[in-house]
């Protein structure tokens, strides 16, 4: 006969590896659950202090917004806060999905969120998918202003949801959805549905 190795020692030596990849596994499904606990942990930016409203005639869409942003806890250093402008036509105007936002005439005028930097879209009276503003919270800050303006005045609308003409008429039903965002906190979803 040959000589092969006893089934034994096969099977020892299969059960010890087996038993070793289960130690070393382990930790590792550990750590793949605490991060979700982890990241559910951290703070959220609180919009409930900003204010989306329709402005203009009764067949319009345009939006202004006003009030402020608060951060859960005062920036430990300068903080950058993005806010991500989404518009979906619904209903009737279903297949309209874009933004316009408003390009001015008063030189410099324009439309926007005073203290934010438009770094998607433009006011530029063209349709767009995104907006997004940035502004910074500066250390030991934890609010940030969030009011429109257009040719320099807060009471007009800024931004237009886009429409979608039928037959003579023009229908602007949607809904706006701005999502704030800062690193270190969760982000805040503010939703507001237009219906005319």
């Amino acid at each position: 006969m040959t000589d092969a190795p006893a089934p034994s020692s096969r099977s020892t030596l299969s059960r010890r590896t087996v038993l070793r990849a289960a130690a070393w596994s382990t930790p590792v499904v550990v750590a793949a659950v605490a991060i979700p606990f982890s990241a559910a942990s951290v703070a959220a930016i609180d919009a409930t202090g900003v204010s989306l409203t329709f402005t203009g005639p009764q067949w319009s869409s345009e939006f202004r917004l006003s009030g402020a942003l608060q951060l859960p806890q005062t920036a430990p250093t300068a903080t950058t806060v993005s806010a991500t402008v989404t518009w979906q036509g619904t209903g009737s105007n279903a297949a309209a999905q874009g933004l316009y936002l408003y390009k001015g005439n008063i030189p410099g005028g324009d439309a926007g969120i005073v203290g934010w930097t438009t770094v998607t879209g433009a006011p530029d009276d063209q349709l767009h998918q995104t907006f997004v503003f940035e502004t910074i919270v500066p250390a030991g800050a934890s609010q940030a202003p969030v009011v429109s303006s257009y040719d320099g005045s807060t009471a007009n609308g800024f931004m237009y949801g886009a429409e979608t003409p039928d037959n003579g008429s023009s229908f602007w039903d949607g809904v706006i959805t701005i999502r704030f965002s800062a690193p270190g906190f969760a982000d805040a979803v503010l939703t507001v549905p237009y219906v005319q």
